[in-house]
């Protein structure tokens, strides 16, 4: 028997995925042009649309759907990540303080702020003021790739020090 052709089963995964994120975005395109008052189905426009990096259209729709309910920390911390991919990350740092407004131990929030600060502005003392922040609401805060913060923050203080 010969090989059969196409793509490898992961490929094939990714590939499914995509089609479905695209299918759910047409199908969330037309239900806010239905229902143009519905802050949910804005937000999971926004979703998908951050999933698929389109941070253009992410940041319209989660605006509206912000305008509709404001004050959403999730929403704002979302839009503020759309901002920074879009390369405004002062906005990106606004959105987040937004976020951190409404409700002040929104750890994503700050972790991302950090980030932003860090990685785009170049506001090292900043960051690890976030960061530090973090700590306090959550000692055992970890990045998304399971670095803990407090060794972000050692290593932000050892690049500091090379300076």
């Amino acid at each position: 028997m010969g090989q059969q052709g196409g793509a490898p089963p992961q490929q094939m995964g990714a590939a499914q995925q995509q089609q479905q994120l695209l299918q759910a975005i047409n199908s969330l395109e037309l239900a806010v042009k239905q229902n143009p008052n519905n802050a949910e189905t804005w937000t999971q426009l926004g979703n998908a649309y951050f999933d698929t990096d389109q941070p253009e259209k992410a940041i319209e729709a989660y605006t509206k759907s912000l305008a509709i309910i404001p004050g959403n920390p999730a929403v704002l911390t979302d839009l503020g990540v759309m901002y920074r991919r879009a390369g405004q990350p002062d906005q990106a740092v606004a959105t987040f303080d937004q976020a951190l407004q409404v409700s002040p131990g929104f750890e994503q929030a700050m972790f991302n702020k950090g980030i932003v600060l860090y990685n785009d502005l170049g506001k090292n003392e900043e960051a690890r003021k976030a960061w530090q922040e973090l700590l306090l609401v959550n000692p055992g805060a970890r990045g998304p790739d399971g670095t803990p913060i407090s060794e972000m923050i050692k290593m932000l203080d050892t690049f500091q020090g090379q300076k």
